[in-house]
């Protein structure tokens, strides 16, 4: 998983969302969950590739970047109690929920949440780099409570956090805290799977993504009764921070009148 260096966003203050684009009169809102140990400014380059009309709102859960010193959150429950206020009064505006790795399952259960909160589902759902949780494999190792040595040597067999910083001992004694907290929030949360939801729903990987397989993102299919679309883009788990402007261009398109969220179309798929 990876891991950021704990400092302050720039960018404006909505509670648990962080601001990072889009003009004064948005014609669709985003709201992008992070991935574990990661904080909102991991999507602000994701921002400078959207257009004016497209709002990019990052969550900035409790312990991430200048929310480093408050309480961490542990279950999913607790998630999603903490930012679903924030997120109610977006709907005067058309609302796409974007989740990558952990944040994917982050934005499902919200929008499942939305669903029995206020009646109303976001307008689509992008899950990105996460398998759907009815084709995750039991593991008996419960990584959040594994020692230093042993998470650590997990977070190298995964890639994405840079080998200087896993070394670094002072820098992961701070970072630790909050990679594990999210893993908890993982390894403990139940599948909603009897569940539907009816919006549109897109799943979307690397296609050198070695973690997740066809299956499990094609599974996401089974959790919208909606159109379904499945993406793969070139590159590893975090093909997203490596080319930004390759998603950035594909949720341009996702997003417009004609496009996959609000033009109608055919379920359709596309095979690595």
């Amino acid at each position: 998983m990876q891991a950021l260096v704990a400092k302050q966003a720039s960018a404006e203050l909505r509670g648990s969302l962080r601001h990072y684009g889009g003009g004064p009169q948005p014609q669709v809102r985003l709201v992008c969950f992070p991935w574990c140990g990661a904080g909102a400014s991991a999507y602000r380059r994701l921002a400078l590739g959207l257009p004016q009309h497209i709002e990019l709102l990052a969550v900035q859960l409790p312990g991430r970047e200048e929310r480093f010193g408050e309480s961490r959150l542990l279950r999913m429950e607790q998630v999603i109690e903490h930012v679903i206020l924030d997120i109610i009064p977006l709907d005067d505006r058309p609302l796409i929920l974007f989740g990558h790795s952990m944040g994917g399952l982050v934005a499902y259960e919200m929008a499942l949440a939305l669903k029995a909160r206020i009646g109303r589902e976001p307008d689509g759902l992008i899950v990105s780099g996460y398998g759907a949780p009815d084709c995750k494999k039991p593991n008996a190792t419960h990584w959040h409570a594994a020692t230093d040595e042993e998470f650590i040597a997990n977070l190298a067999r995964l890639g994405g956090t840079p080998a200087a910083i896993l070394e670094d001992r002072q820098m992961m004694r701070v970072l630790l805290p909050a990679l594990r907290a999210d893993y908890e929030v993982l390894e403990t949360c139940h599948d909603k799977a009897d569940r539907l939801l009816s919006c549109p729903l897109l799943a979307c990987a690397g296609d050198r993504d070695h973690a997740i397989s066809v299956n499990a993102i094609e599974a996401w299919r089974r959790r919208s009764t909606g159109r379904s679309k499945v993406h793969w883009f070139g590159g590893d788990h975090f093909y997203l921070s490596s080319k930004p402007q390759a998603l950035a261009h594909c949720l341009t398109e996702w997003s417009a009148p004609t496009g996959f969220f609000f033009s109608g179309d055919a379920v359709t798929s596309a095979t690595p």
